[in-house]
């Protein structure tokens, strides 16, 4: 195994990372995990992609699976990781795009280069831990993210009832997520699954300072010298439809905070097409049972 120092990308002014480059170069590892992978084996490709412990945490795809792990460090303590495997794809994956006029996105790689450029602007996200690559096939690994849970599931739990406190929550909920969505656009870089599902909300009950929400899932960002309004209106309107029970005093604050200010006449046109596609996501999801 051989050190070195790589920084998140050249203007890495928010979070930067020492990485350590194994197995020839097929694997690139976060230092500050690189003792806990090296004291369970974990020091090459292969390695992670036979790994055979842990829980599957999703098995959408044939050839991309995600399993859930618990490490045991030194001390004693158990880390919670999660390892999402890419597979070769089949030969649609590859073509289906271009006919879009798309650039294919496949493997771990897009995901792991949106994570660190996340953290580059200042967007809570997941940490990265190790990046693998061999002959088509890949591997993600990252740390869990604690005292968190995902912003859907706890919407979903309130039954539709938001008692002060919770009201209050919700509040800075909706802040946090236009602030990730306006640092998201403002760096070029659109989710494309921009859903209340893929956005954690931090439970620090009674905190003064609540911690930032965090975004799940990059594995389908992409970033632009400049983004267009198509890519701001697919993200904004895949977030109005995962917040159906939204009030529309919710929707005005979350536009204000997205904004800077109060939406004006000039913003009517794209808040109607936001409208527009969150309605086209839902008569989508209706037809095809989703």
């Amino acid at each position: 195994m051989r050190g070195k120092r790589l920084s998140c990308l050249k203007r890495c002014s928010v979070k930067s990372f020492a990485f350590d480059v194994w197995d020839g170069g097929r694997l690139t590892v976060n230092r500050d995990f690189s003792p806990l992978l090296a004291r369970h084996s974990l020091t090459t490709f292969d390695s992670l992609m036979e790994y055979s412990a842990g829980q599957f945490a999703k098995n959408a795809l044939r050839e991309r699976t995600t399993t859930r792990l618990e490490l045991t460090s030194v001390s004693g303590d158990q880390k919670v990781f999660f390892l999402k495997r890419h597979r070769r794809p089949p030969l649609v994956e590859y073509v289906k795009p271009w006919l879009s006029l798309q650039r294919p996105i496949l493997g771990a790689r897009n995901e792991w280069e949106a994570i660190l450029r996340f953290h580059e602007v200042g967007i809570a996200t997941m940490t990265p831990v190790a990046l693998g690559q061999s002959r088509g096939r890949s591997c993600l690994m990252t740390a869990a993210i604690d005292g968190c849970c995902k912003l859907s599931e706890w919407m979903h739990a309130q039954q539709g009832s938001l008692r002060n406190g919770q009201r209050q929550t919700w509040h800075h909920a909706i802040a946090g997520v236009a602030d990730v969505a306006r640092a998201m656009h403002a760096a070029g870089l659109h989710h494309q699954d921009f859903y209340l599902t893929h956005l954690m909300l931090p439970l620090d009950e009674g905190d003064e300072h609540p911690r930032k929400i965090h975004v799940l899932d990059l594995g389908r960002v992409r970033s632009h010298r400049r983004l267009s309004s198509r890519w701001i209106v697919k993200d904004l309107g895949q977030l109005d439809y995962s917040a159906s029970r939204a009030t529309s005093s919710d929707r005005l604050r979350f536009l204000t905070t997205y904004f800077g200010r109060r939406p004006q006449n000039a913003d009517r046109r794209l808040i109607r097409r936001i409208l527009r596609k969150s309605r086209a996501i839902a008569r989508h999801s209706v037809k095809n049972g989703l």
